[in-house]
């Protein structure tokens, strides 16, 4: 059964950078933690050759008596560049970094805090390299930046993922019976499949691309042994448009747990968003089963 009509996406790609947790602690631990002030410099000079908001310069350097007025071979603390992780709000790493969301709202300006997209680089108005400013792991409170210590658990934080992907699952159903419409981003107009994916998991502050191609660069590979509810499944073609794409993926579901997904193809009637029980014992999916990514993480 080919569904090449159910499984066309729009060709309106918007660039997204996929930055895994390492990459994440290479960009906190690896900048340059300080800027050592040349003849002629100012922190608007600084801030434009960095490429840095100059509030959040500002913010990193509260020691400094007069932004306008600083001299050569004076240390400037560099602020803290933080990527966009899946799940992550600006509460979530307000949190994580003691620090107020009005703070990080007050560095980065022009960004909308209900509209991050995972991999968008933050500044965090605090020094590069300062203890408080390392990416969050699963061993770190949900509070603080200060690591777990022994024999103490990440329960609560488990717990909040857990119903996150819950509360998706949840939320994703409640468009079950919309129409299937290619390029389709919105209950108004109806969904293609990675416009209801990248609509559900946006509802939770988790910016994915458009795309179901690529979607599947986004988060981390996960096994049909590992996976959870709120996975996203992908899957490839044969047809033209998936030759387009180096990976050939043309369609995402998302993972409902027991083997079931739910997606919006024009497939089954044209019924559009529909649950699929059995994901891995029909013979379709299995021979264009491309692999699974958790965008939500653990």
């Amino acid at each position: 059964m080919r569904r090449p009509s159910a499984w066309m996406l729009t060709t309106l790609t918007l660039s997204f950078v996929a930055l895994g947790h390492a990459t994440v602690l290479a960009a906190t631990q690896n900048q340059p933690a300080t800027y050592t002030v040349r003849p002629g410099d100012t922190l608007y000079r600084l801030a434009e050759a960095r490429h840095l908001p100059l509030a959040a310069l500002e913010l990193a350097n509260p020691q400094l008596s007069n932004p306008n007025e600083i001299v050569a071979g004076q240390q400037v603390a560099l602020p803290t560049a933080y990527a966009v992780q899946p799940g992550d709000t600006v509460d979530l790493i307000a949190k994580a970094h003691d620090l107020a969301s009005s703070a990080i709202l007050q560095a980065n300006p022009g960004i909308n805090p209900l509209d991050l997209m995972i991999g968008q680089t933050l500044y965090l108005p605090i020094p590069a390299g300062s203890a408080s400013a390392q990416a969050p792991t699963a061993g770190s409170s949900s509070t603080g930046g200060a690591a777990a210590t022994p024999g103490s658990s990440t329960a609560p934080q488990q717990a909040s993922r857990a119903q996150l992907r819950q509360d998706i699952l949840a939320y994703a159903k409640s468009f079950l019976g919309t129409p299937y419409c290619w390029g389709g981003d919105s209950p108004k107009t109806g969904f293609d499949c990675s416009g209801f994916v990248a609509y559900v998991f946006g509802h939770f502050g988790m910016k994915l691309p458009r795309e179901s191609h690529d979607q599947a660069t986004v988060g981390a590979p996960v096994s049909v042994s590992n996976l959870e509810p709120g996975d996203l499944l992908f899957f490839t073609d044969t047809d033209s448009y998936a030759s387009l794409y180096p990976n050939h993926v043309t369609h995402v579901g998302i993972y409902m747990g027991n083997g079931a997904m739910i997606e919006s193809s024009s497939a089954h009637n044209g019924e559009g968003v529909v649950i699929v029980q059995n994901v891995f014992q029909n013979p379709y999916y299995v021979a264009h089963y491309y692999g699974a990514r958790d965008v939500i993480g653990s």
